[in-house]
């Protein structure tokens, strides 16, 4: 079937299925989020910290395309629950490092544990060459959003309505 599609028609299902990913991805970022008593941003935040290590918050401006004060208030959110804390660069000690706190994330693992054991068996469908076609895909299409997160940011907001009444 997918052979005698078109590109274009592979291309519109192709982002059609991206934004059902995206959209179920929102919606159960959201609902961990309120069970745990954080924002999504911030479960976002634990999870660039936990795959790229600890950061400044400049770098985690950088990869989730916050402004400067988001990113600060994020940190100070996480940091007051005791997910995460600052300290010194241990190679330029004016640079301040956002790190996990070893072992609060534990808290987490019930959420993501089993979606991990459960992509594992998923992905074992597909080969190495597939698999390195996906990276690629997901890794590009984090850099566009990544890109549009700034480019939206940059937009006027519309001004809030008066509530009636």
């Amino acid at each position: 079937m997918t052979a005698r599609r078109s590109r274009g028609q592979l291309t519109e299902a192709m982002m059609t299925s991206l934004q059902r990913v995206h959209g179920q991805a929102v919606v159960l970022s959201q609902i961990i989020a309120d069970k745990v008593g954080l924002s999504p941003s911030d479960l976002e935040c634990l999870g660039f910290l936990t795959h790229e290590g600890p950061a400044t918050a400049g770098q985690l401006g950088e990869l989730t395309g916050l402004t400067s004060g988001a990113v600060t208030r994020m940190i100070d959110r996480l940091e007051t629950r005791g997910f995460v804390r600052r300290r010194a660069d241990r190679t330029d000690r004016r640079r301040v490092m956002v790190e996990l706190v070893p072992g609060r994330a534990k808290v987490l693992e019930p959420f993501y544990g089993p979606m991990g054991h459960g992509s594992d068996a998923w992905l074992a469908r597909y080969d190495v060459k597939e698999l390195a076609l996906f990276v690629d895909l997901f890794a590009g299409m984090f850099e566009w959003g990544r890109e549009q997160t700034v480019r939206v940011q940059a937009l006027p907001a519309r001004p809030k309505r008066k509530p009636k009444g």
